[in-house]
């Protein structure tokens, strides 16, 4: 075969495999379609059936929920009926019921107003009674006092008075029999307080004695120190304050001396140290007091402030201020009644402490207290006024606080203050003055000084007692309020301060209480 009939054959293959594909290009899709087609109305038809059977299913259950529905909707509107029928019946029931009140109200009205009818009458009635009694009574008053022959309003204001005068007798009474329980009481407390106390405490030091005199034992310098006081001039002028005098040997065998007193301690201790220091020098040396008095001076001022310090740190305070130290370690070269005061104060101190923790006050504030008490005693040669109100002030101006500044002032009363504090303060005070041995008078410039005060005072018109209290430093005097009159008071008590001033030698400061009252009193 050749060429030819190859390609032949192979055009003929070629095209009958065409019309092939053709054909059956044409035919295979109608077959689908028709397959689809069929399957198609066959889905459908069963979708149409599953309509139809959830249609009616669905018909079924509307229909029985709408019956159910039906049912209980009549259900609700006959509960709903009943319940309507029910309320109706209470409404009626309310209603008769408000009727009713209405109808007592209204009569409860009615018998009101006829009782403030008869109210209104009777009060009328009873006035016109009171007046008549009223009138008779005035007549009876004013035929009595005619007949007694004496005046009716003389006579109301006496038994006015009596009844008033009895009644305050009772009333007296009644207080003096509270007070002295309360007094007996409180002794009783305070002693069992004050036996605990001595018990705990006890002294450890011994109280120096303060010297404040220079023995010139040789007359031809005592001569000289009287013929140039330049010495003396010059000492007066650096102590501010301390007077120096000259006293004579007045028995044979005794050494003449100098006397130093007043102003401010460490200053008069220099001066002392001073003149001890210079006088066996001879007048040629008296002209360097100032540097030897300045030297004292610092070396005196350093051991106050360390004295202070001391203090301090026993009794275990702290922040108080050096100047304040130096103020309380001055007070050991300053004296009350020969008791050292730097030690007086260390002991209100620690009496204070104690006494405040009986009595449940802090007792840190109270040590505070009793060592700050008397700082005014160091500077109360220039400062007017009471060594307590000194002292508080002293401390408020170093930043004290208030509480413990106005504690200070009270414990001699110079302020009147009600606290725990203050009564502690004031107790431990007492307790270290009068304690035997704490503090030398001699006995009969002492009585002296009470025998002149009192007779500077009853030389008054008007006294009608007195009472001269804690060693002479308070003067308790009563005046009749017939002669003394209550706003001439505060004028008589001054003048009796200038006339004790003026008349009797005393240490330190005396405070005048005068008092002015009415006592009615009776003994059954």
């Amino acid at each position: 075969m050749n060429f030819s009939e190859i390609a032949l054959v192979a055009a003929i293959g070629v095209a009958f495999g065409y019309a092939f594909f053709v054909v059956v290009r044409f035919l295979l899709p109608r077959k689908q379609r028709a397959d689809v087609s069929e399957q198609r109305d066959l889905v459908i038809q069963k979708a149409q059936q599953r309509k139809d059977l959830v249609i009616a299913e669905a018909k079924k259950r509307a229909e029985e929920k709408a019956v159910q529905m039906q049912e209980e909707l009549e259900m609700t509107i006959e509960e709903e009926r009943l319940a309507l029928e029910a309320t109706d019946a209470d409404l009626g029931v309310q209603d008769q019921f408000v009727q009713h009140e209405e109808e007592r109200i209204q009569k409860l009205e009615t018998t009101f107003q006829n009782h403030q009818k008869k109210v209104s009458e009777l009060q009328k009635a009873l006035s016109e009674v009171q007046t008549s009694v009223v009138q008779i009574k005035t007549s009876l008053q004013d035929d009595l006092a005619r007949v007694a022959d004496c005046d009716r309003a003389a006579t109301q204001h006496m038994i006015t008075d009596s009844l008033l005068n009895e009644r305050r007798l009772d009333s007296q009474k009644r207080i003096k029999d509270l007070v002295d329980d309360l007094a007996s009481h409180s002794k009783k407390g305070a002693e069992r307080v004050l036996s605990r106390i001595m018990s705990r405490y006890q002294p450890d030091f011994i109280w120096p004695k303060s010297t404040n005199h220079v023995e010139v034992i040789n007359p031809r310098l005592f001569e000289t120190l009287q013929n140039n006081q330049q010495l003396i001039t010059d000492l007066t002028a650096l102590t501010e304050g301390v007077e120096i005098t000259l006293a004579p040997a007045t028995h044979d065998g005794l050494p003449a001396i100098i006397r130093l007193g007043g102003g401010y301690g460490i200053f008069k201790e220099a001066a002392r140290l001073t003149l001890e220091e210079l006088l066996p020098k001879g007048p040629n040396n008296w002209t360097k007091c100032d540097k030897t008095f300045l030297k004292h001076r610092r070396t005196l001022e350093n051991q106050a402030l360390k004295l202070g310090r001391q203090a301090v740190t026993e009794l275990g305070l702290t922040d108080i201020h050096d100047e304040i130290q130096k103020m309380v370690g001055a007070l050991n070269w300053r004296t009350s009644y020969r008791q050292n005061q730097f030690y007086h104060s260390l002991e209100v101190a620690k009496l204070a402490g104690v006494l405040a923790g009986e009595l449940g006050v802090d007792p840190m504030i109270a040590k505070r207290c009793g060592l700050l008490h008397d700082i005014g005693k160091g500077i109360d040669y220039r400062i007017e006024g009471s060594h307590a109100v000194i002292s508080g002030d002293y401390a408020d101006r170093f930043g004290e606080k208030r509480l413990i500044c106005d504690t200070v002032m009270s414990h001699h009363n110079d302020l009147v203050l009600e606290t725990p504090m203050s009564y502690v303060l004031k107790s431990a005070d007492t307790l270290s003055g009068a304690r035997p041995g704490a503090r030398i008078n001699l006995e009969e410039g002492y009585q002296e000084r009470l025998q002149a005060m009192e007779e500077a005072i009853k030389s008054f018109p008007g006294i009608q007692k007195v009472a001269i209290m804690n060693g002479g430093r308070e003067v308790h005097i009563g005046v009749n309020h017939k002669k003394i009159r209550e706003e001439e008071l505060q004028g008589f008590a001054a003048a009796i301060a200038r006339k004790i001033e003026e008349e009797v030698a005393f240490p330190g400061q005396i405070k005048v209480l005068v008092t002015r009252r009415f006592e009615a009193s009776a003994v059954a």
